[in-house]
C-alpha cells in the first residue's frame, strides 16, 4: 500500500515537473507590432507590378538602423534589379521609431517575391 503511494506521488511528481518545463520552453520572446522584422515585412510587400507581370525574385541584404531611425543598407545580393531597385526606394521611406533598440547592430533580411498559385 505504502509503496502504491510513494508510485503515484513520484508520478505526480513527474507530471508536474513535465507540465513546468514545457511552459518555460513555450515561454519565449514575442512579436510585436513594433519588431524590427514585422515593420520591414509590413512596409516591403510584394509589388503590384510585378504581381500584374509575373515577376518574381529575391533579395537578400545587410543593414543598420541609425539614431534617426534610418536604414543604411550594407550589402544585398539579388537576382533582380526591379526589385532591388524596389526594396531600396521602400527602406529608404521608412523610419523606424525608437531606433535605439536596433541602432549598432548589423541586421539581415530576405524578400522572397514569389507567385503564388
Amino acid at each position: 500500500m505504502k509503496t502504491k503511494l510513494i508510485m503515484k506521488s513520484a508520478t505526480m511528481f513527474v507530471i508536474l515537473i513535465f507540465a513546468v518545463s514545457i511552459s518555460f520552453a513555450a515561454a519565449g520572446p514575442r512579436k510585436t507590432a513594433g519588431d524590427l522584422k514585422t515593420i520591414i515585412s509590413k512596409s516591403v510587400t510584394y509589388p503590384e507590378y510585378a504581381k500584374e507581370n509575373k515577376l518574381s525574385g529575391f533579395v537578400v541584404l545587410s543593414f543598420t538602423v541609425d539614431e534617426n531611425g534610418k536604414i543604411s543598407i550594407q550589402e544585398l545580393n539579388t537576382n533582380s534589379v526591379y526589385f532591388q531597385l524596389y526594396v531600396e526606394k521602400k527602406l529608404s521611406e521608412l523610419t523606424i521609431e525608437n531606433p535605439g533598440a536596433y541602432s549598432g547592430k548589423t541586421h539581415y533580411y530576405r524578400f522572397d517575391f514569389e507567385l503564388v498559385g
